[in-house]
């Protein structure tokens, strides 16, 4: 969005801010039942009831909806588990090595506001919405179920509706009245017990179900729409010919001096399409620092020619990590440093390193120049092998200093996601719900934010869904903001804190756990500092993890 869009939303947002203000204060939001909450207005409205009541009234349907939450605690525990593990682990990690601030760190990014975010479009919204209005939805279904009222249901509007709402009984739910100002405890706790008096309290697995029905259906839409998703996944091909998809560009490289970004996409070498041939061609070239024209599409799909200019210097080879104990470590070698030089042989790529390394033998000095300093190296000796040892892995960049995967490639790599889930490994598991939490973050060929504006110009489609066109991808991007949305959005709300509904079924759990303590006021102090203490924990692991790389 450029500077003039941005200050026509802007302005167009301020009036509407002034004009709500007008309205609340004269009344007439009230007479219409709307409360407003800054610019956030909350239409509620009693029309709702008979859709519950479609929806959840009956024996059979009852059965199917404490069936189907029950599974739905089930995943809850599991996701709750997950999440909290993945934020242990990553203050951790980030305690350890602390990271260089990114896009990622940047505040507009800590939101999952579609368009706000930079990493989730404005298509996104209509996964948002989805999301909200099927979570709310659900706990209120729950309710009616377990005859808890809800008192009133509606919508959440910012100019546009953002979300939805549901407002069971909180007495009825909880077992409780929530006391008014200015009045002794005493005399709030007696009004409390005599307004419950008489109203269905909720059992506390009744309540658990309530809680976890607005994660289960997330959960559930997110796995409907992921599964139409990838069956389009399966029904494209690359178009005629290879491109090459920029994941990484090396800091400082000549492909950060030529102007070459992680997320573009190489279409032509020379003025000719991409070929095996021609990347064969591209890389003798790279490797003698010829002069070499690429064209490229960059992340808005726009084609430029990018001249990359011959004589430049080689970046040399990235150590992408060293073994422990091994030479290289005791040496000081470290992940990130550029290997150039060995003794007197220039080190260009991993042939080089390879070469060289074929020469030495085991207890050889070997002195290793990096453009982070010299070392002295004596090399080690594995399984009786009679060549030298260093102990480092490399990063594949090539002399410019970039990672480039090829679209058929990355294509693949998308379409084996759904592989993880099909496995009965609890790992391969894990690591396919990392791997979709965090695919709009990552470029291409591990991330994937939608075929627009970018992809569309690299796939077509085939079989039944070239009936659909080019429109076959928007509708590939929609249902992948719905799965991811919905997805993230169930996470989020596993985790143990309350106000989050995790948060309250973990409350949940604790009690059963902590059924030996007979007294049930000392109980419920320790249930409720044992709950503060983790959402604690929580919240400050998650602020750290957004502003600990400026701090670190």
């Amino acid at each position: 969005m450029d500077l003039y869009s941005l200050t026509l939303v802007l302005y167009l947002f301020l009036i509407y801010w002034l004009i709500v203000v007008a309205l609340d204060r004269k009344g007439i939001l009230e007479r219409f039942n709307i409360s407003a909450f800054g610019p956030v207005l909350m239409i509620r409205t009693r029309r709702g009831e008979r859709l519950l009541e479609r929806l959840a009234k009956g024996a059979r349907k009852e059965r199917f909806w404490r069936i189907y939450a029950n599974i739905g605690t089930i995943l809850v525990l599991i996701a709750m588990t997950f999440m909290f593990i993945l934020v242990v682990r990553s203050v951790y990690a980030m305690a350890l090595m602390p990271p260089e601030p990114t896009e990622i760190h940047e505040p507009r990014n800590w939101l999952l506001i579609p368009g706000l975010n930079e990493f989730i479009p404005m298509l996104a919204w209509i996964g948002f919405v989805i999301a909200l209005v099927v979570h709310e939805l659900s706990h209120a279904v729950l309710s009616t179920v377990e005859k808890i009222k809800v008192k009133s249901m509606g919508l959440l509007v910012v100019l546009i509706p953002i979300g939805a709402f549901a407002e069971p009984d909180s007495e009825q739910l909880f077992g409780e009245k929530r006391k008014e100002g200015g009045k002794k405890r005493g005399e709030a706790r007696e009004a409390a017990e005599t307004e419950i008096r008489g109203k269905k309290v909720a059992t506390s697995r009744e309540r658990t179900r309530i809680l976890s029905a607005g994660v289960t259906s997330n959960f559930f839409v997110a796995l409907l729409a992921f599964l139409f998703f990838f069956a389009i996944l399966f029904s494209v091909q690359p178009l005629d010919g290879t491109m090459l998809f920029v994941h990484k560009v090396l800091e400082g490289s000549p492909a950060e001096k030529f102007v070459i970004e992680s997320g573009m996409v190489i279409t032509g070498i020379n003025g000719s399409k991409i070929t095996s041939e021609s990347v064969e061609r591209m890389n003798d070239a790279l490797s003698e620092r010829k002069e070499i024209v690429f064209t490229v599409l960059d992340k808005n799909g726009k084609e430029r020619e990018i001249l990359i200019e011959g004589g430049y210097e080689s970046v040399g080879l990235i150590i992408g990590g060293v073994v422990d104990g091994s030479p290289a470590d005791k040496a000081g070698l470290k992940e990130g440093m550029s290997i150039i030089r060995m003794d007197t042989e220039k080190i260009d790529d991993s042939v080089d390193f390879q070469n060289f390394m074929n020469q030495t033998v085991p207890g050889q000095l070997v002195e290793v120049e990096t453009r982070g300093g010299n070392f002295i190296v004596e090399l080690g000796q594995v399984d009786r092998d009679e060549k030298g040892y260093l102990g480092v892995f490399f990063n594949p960049y090539d002399s410019l200093g970039m990672i480039v995967v090829d679209s058929k490639v990355y294509l693949k790599s998308l379409q084996a996601l759904p592989s993880f889930f099909v496995s009965l490994s609890p790992l391969r598991w894990l690591y396919g719900w990392i791997l979709l939490t965090i695919m709009p973050i990552d470029p291409p060929p591990s991330g994937f934010g939608g075929f627009n504006p970018l992809l569309i110009h690299l796939y077509e489609p085939v079989g039944v869904a070239s009936f659909f066109g080019g429109g076959i991808f928007w509708i590939a991007d929609v249902l992948f903001w719905v799965g991811w949305i919905n997805f993230y959005v169930g996470l989020f709300n596993c985790l143990p804190a309350v106000p989050l509904d995790g948060g309250y079924v973990f409350k949940e759990m604790l009690n059963p756990v902590l059924r030996g303590i007979k007294e049930e006021k000392r109980k419920e102090k320790i249930v409720k500092a044992i709950v503060s203490l983790i959402a604690m924990v929580i919240f400050s692991s998650i602020m750290f993890m957004l502003i600990g790389p400026y701090l670190l």
